[in-house]
């Protein structure tokens, strides 16, 4: 049985609702994605009128913990993940960063003849060979991302790494000293082919950000194309 409001308390009693709602959103009671009761399942449950939910309500609405969709009900507001158009951060960090636990897992690590685009983006040879690593990225086991990463010879290593459950740029470091600091984004919001569907357990023709960019260290002399294809409505973009 819910823990009842303090009708005596000098407390008002929207602002015990919205401490009693926030602190079971916060313990997992609700978890992100959730539907809320309605207010006059709340009402009943709190013995309190609904306008007294509906404030309470409103109030955890403008702290962003709740999102209202018509002809639906309220949930609790899923986390986004912020991507930094100026800045260079691996998949892994920004996870970390948010207090997700990343993860990978590899589809595809192939030699592939580059397309004349990677050609001129990479600088490289007409005979040149290209290493191609597809990986669905995840967060807290919600696959969000699939990833295409193409090197040059210098990370040709990179075919006999485990890549599951690991960050590229870890390994790279690791293993090269190499730091990845700069980057040319280009955004564009495409929809999800069967394939890409599958892989992110989603519906064909579901929104997708597309993030190609050509990164590279601070001299320029290291570079690699990726290209993230993230769930459209898990992210937002920082300028």
């Amino acid at each position: 049985m819910m823990e009842q409001i303090n009708k005596s308390s000098s407390i008002p009693l929207y602002q015990q609702l919205y401490e009693k709602l926030r602190d079971e959103i916060n313990e997992g009671r609700y978890p992100a994605g959730s539907r809320l009761p309605t207010e006059a399942e709340l009402s009943e449950a709190y013995q309190v009128s609904r306008v007294t939910v509906r404030k309470a309500m409103e109030q955890l609405e403008k702290e962003d913990l709740l999102v209202r969709k018509v002809g639906k009900g309220t949930f609790v507001r899923e986390h986004k993940f912020s991507r930094q158009l100026n800045a260079v951060m691996s998949f892994s960090e920004m996870c970390r960063s948010l207090g997700f636990a990343p993860g990978a897992k590899t589809i595809k690590t192939a030699f592939e003849t580059p397309s004349p685009k990677d050609i001129d983006r990479l600088g490289l040879s007409d005979q040149a060979e290209i290493l191609v690593i597809d990986r669905i990225r995840y967060a807290d086991t919600m696959p969000v991302v699939l990833e295409t990463a193409k090197f040059t010879e210098d990370f040709f290593f990179l075919f006999d790494e485990d890549l599951n459950n690991r960050s590229l740029y870890e390994i790279i470091r690791q293993r090269k000293g190499i730091e990845f600091n700069n980057s040319v984004k280009r955004l564009e919001v495409i929809f999800a082919n069967y394939q890409e569907a599958r892989y992110l357990g989603l519906s064909v023709g579901y929104p997708l950000l597309k993030i190609s960019s050509v990164v590279t260290d601070s001299t320029g002399s290291f570079r690699y194309i990726s290209i993230q294809r993230c769930v459209a409505d898990k992210f937002e973009i920082v300028i």
